[in-house]
């Protein structure tokens, strides 16, 4: 059983969740700032959207690839990607047979260092179009009433499940019903791989979920496995999906460094970090430091740190940022923010290395905190942002980036002056300045257009030449506060896609010869 012990810093070999920016892109771009090498399959491989990847092309390119150093996504190994794992279109057996992938592996390289994920799947389905959103919001109140009524014995909640059961499409319930089982079946084998060593570390994560639901019984299972079978050091349950390659990377940087890195988690308010963010299960505190852990990382007070970690709190609750009212916006969300940005000025004058992970909001940056930011002139000094998607999504962005940060510096001095600047002017661009500015204008100007925000189809190339033209504005101001590299024009080009023709996320191209290397894609 091969042990986690020092080792040369590697190529790493990774299968990533689906072929979005987040999964495809941002795996490589991190990894430049640590000092990694990225490759992956070849980019058709990872199938697109509802089009599940192929497996065949992945489970050839695993047997040739050369490395010794893996991150495999079970999801895209077995069916093909976060959306089709959530489709039971992929039998139980086929399924099984693809993992067998994991064990042929470890047959072949027995001294090879296998990390793996797998996502505990969401309570909803995906919403492919805008008329899957009632079936999507019925599937998400089936499984909370279920688990209230089943596991809770809310006498009430079995009234309320009967309605729903009632309002759903037989065939609707039964897929999501199938797909969960065999998923749940298909996360139980990947934790007996991980006790008989074939995994080095498996990393369960709970996707889109609530505090209550169907998936809490499954958790409890899957805890109560790792348990029986002693397998506590080798597997790990936690929140999120799109972050945790992020984190499994900087694992293996570590690793491969024989380095220890200390975290020192800041938060706004402490009150804030008790918080169930939307679309998680527990409080944002454990959240973090189990992403702190899978990473390989320990979190420490701010004395003994290597990194220090500020985190924009919510307040009360974690509201959506398209549904947040008009600025001005709540008077002591402004007041944290302010306060936060006084707290990284002085980490930045200090020379520490730090990042900041934006959750006061889900699915995009505060723009309250960006400006208390941009008043202090910190912008260009930030060595690690995320605001984007969950909280889950956010913390392990920056922990993971922090993870690379301080394993690249031996004296764990200010590590800003690599090559990571760019992904967090890009993050800024994206999390800031399309998902908290420029979203919710190019969600009304769909509608406008007749077109759907979810499946933009023919509409797809004009609402790009929007998105671009309301977007490039934005990007220059934020770009205006880093310092210029030789791999950059005076008048950067940024360009900008909808790489899933839908409104939900964008990619943000800045210079792609500096950021995206062909060998990144194998």
């Amino acid at each position: 059983m091969p042990e986690e012990a020092a080792i040369p810093v590697p190529t790493l070999a990774i299968i990533p969740l689906d072929d979005r920016p987040c999964n495809r892109l941002f795996p490589g771009q991190l990894a430049a700032a640590g000092g990694l090498h990225v490759v992956m399959p070849p980019r058709e491989a990872l199938g697109w959207f509802t089009r599940p990847g192929d497996y065949e092309s992945i489970a050839a390119w695993l047997g040739d690839v050369d490395s010794e150093h893996f991150v495999i996504s079970v999801d895209m190994l077995c069916f093909g990607g976060l959306v089709a794992s959530r489709a039971p279109d992929a039998p139980l057996a086929e399924a099984l047979n693809r993992l067998e992938a994991l064990r042929a592996l470890r047959t072949s390289r027995p001294n090879a260092t296998v990390f793996a994920f797998s996502t505990i799947m969401r309570l909803g389905k995906t919403v492919a179009q805008s008329g899957d959103l009632d079936g999507h919001t019925l599937l998400r109140s089936y499984s909370e009433l279920l688990d209230r009524a089943e596991r809770l014995g809310d006498h009430d909640a079995s009234t309320e499940l009967a309605a729903i059961e009632r309002k759903l499409a037989p065939e609707v319930l039964s897929d999501y019903l199938e797909a969960r089982r065999r998923n749940h079946a298909i996360n139980r084998a990947a934790i007996r791989l991980a006790a008989d060593g074939v995994i080095d570390y498996l990393a369960l994560s709970q996707e889109d979920a609530a505090p209550i639901g169907i998936h809490i019984p499954e958790q409890l299972a899957l805890r109560a496995q790792i348990e029986e079978f002693r397998a506590g050091d080798r597997a790990s349950i936690s929140q999120g999906a799109d972050e945790v390659g992020l984190l499994l990377l900087a694992r293996h940087c570590l690793l491969a460094n024989n380095t220890s890195v200390g975290i020192a988690p800041d938060y706004a308010a402490e009150q804030g970090a008790e918080v169930y963010p939307a679309f998680e299960s527990q409080p944002l505190r454990k959240t973090l430091e189990t992403a702190i852990s899978i990473a390989g990382a320990r979190a420490v007070p701010p004395m003994e740190a290597d990194a220090m970690l500020f985190v924009h709190t919510p307040v009360e609750t974690q509201p959506d940022i398209a549904q947040a009212t008009p600025c001005p916006r709540s008077p002591i969300l402004s007041l944290q923010a302010e306060g936060l940005a006084e707290r990284v000025e002085m980490a930045a004058q200090a020379g520490r290395v730090f990042g900041l992970a934006d959750v006061a909001y889900c699915n995009g940056a505060d723009p309250e905190l960006i400006c208390a930011l941009q008043s202090r002139k910190l912008l260009g000094k930030l060595q690690a942002f995320a605001g984007w998607n969950t909280a889950a999504n956010t913390v392990g962005t920056v922990v993971a980036h922090l993870c690379l940060l301080a394993a690249a510096d031996p004296a764990r001095g200010h590590a800003a002056t690599g090559g990571g600047w760019q992904f967090v002017a890009s993050r800024l661009i994206d999390d800031y300045g399309y998902q908290s500015a420029v979203r919710p204008r190019a969600m009304e100007r769909a509608r406008q257009m007749g077109a759907d925000p979810f499946s933009l189809g023919e509409s797809c190339g004009q609402m790009e030449s929007y998105v671009a033209e309301e977007l490039r504005p934005l990007a220059r101001d934020l770009l205006a506060s880093f310092p210029l590299t030789p791999e950059l024009d005076d008048e950067p080009d940024v360009r900008f896609s909808l790489p899933w023709h839908r409104l939900f996320e964008v990619e943000v191209d800045l210079c792609r010869s500096a950021l995206e290397p062909e060998t990144w894609q194998g």
